[in-house]
């Protein structure tokens, strides 16, 4: 009991390092991360990266393995963990809540533990990264997942810890759905392509590849600037 509330002290403190900041720039990054329509550009790339990638005759299982990934680590966090472990969010614990900063006066649901948004992240990154199987690829999207989980903290909605045993939770569900996928199509025959300038060593096209990744830096880049036209509005 000793020990876990040790752990429980660590997270506090650990979280508040990350979380919130003076700056207004930065609060503005953050805001405009957690925007849902930032993001449509990058999810349409991803769908394109499927359709023009995947054999068609399996293109709706892939579609579907998409979707459960993002249903198992949602419900396993939103039905399972969070009723179970009621852990409060730091906006919403009594020992930190008036230490924490929020941006726009954003504080979350009730309880945080684990978070969804960093299965979410992790789970569809892993997920792809089993069906692209690029390196640079798989490190864009792990920077992507990453980001994701900590602008969380940063926001104040999630514990460092929410976001660790999310981000672990994902991983394991995004290769569970890669293995699901793989033993249903074990008796599919496949065209194997050498890993070269031209295909992944999943027969993936680079130059599909390397448009999904633009649009994803591409996004990078965009979302500061954002918040830069923001802030001299305002």
């Amino acid at each position: 009991m000793i020990e876990a509330q040790g752990l429980i002290e660590t997270d506090r403190l650990a979280t508040l390092s990350v979380n919130g900041s003076e700056s207004l720039f930065w609060d503005g990054v953050a805001s405009i991360y957690t925007s849902i329509i930032v993001w449509i550009p990058l999810a349409l790339a991803a769908i394109f990266l499927i359709i023009r990638n995947v054999n068609p005759k399996r293109l709706i299982l892939v579609l579907f393995m998409v979707a459960l990934t993002v249903l198992l680590c949602d419900q396993l966090a939103s039905s399972v963990f969070k009723p179970l472990f009621l852990r409060l969010r730091p906006t919403r614990d009594p020992y930190i809540l008036n230490m924490v900063d929020t941006v726009n006066g954003y504080r979350g649901g009730l309880y945080g533990f684990f978070s969804s948004h960093a299965a979410n992240s992790f789970g569809l990154a892993v997920l792809f990264m089993w069906l692209v199987r690029d390196w640079l690829f798989g490190l864009s999207v792990s920077v992507w997942a990453a980001a994701n989980s900590l602008i969380r903290t940063y926001l104040g909605v999630h514990f460092l810890g929410d976001v660790l045993v999310g981000a672990f939770a994902g991983i394991a569900i995004g290769t569970l759905t890669y293995w699901i996928f793989r033993l249903v199509t074990r008796n599919d025959r496949y065209t194997v392509h050498d890993s070269n300038l031209l295909y992944t060593s999943s027969g993936f096209m680079r130059s599909d590849v390397f448009a999904f990744m633009c649009v994803l830096f591409g996004t990078f880049v965009v979302i500061p600037i954002c918040a830069c036209v923001k802030q001299a509005i305002i």
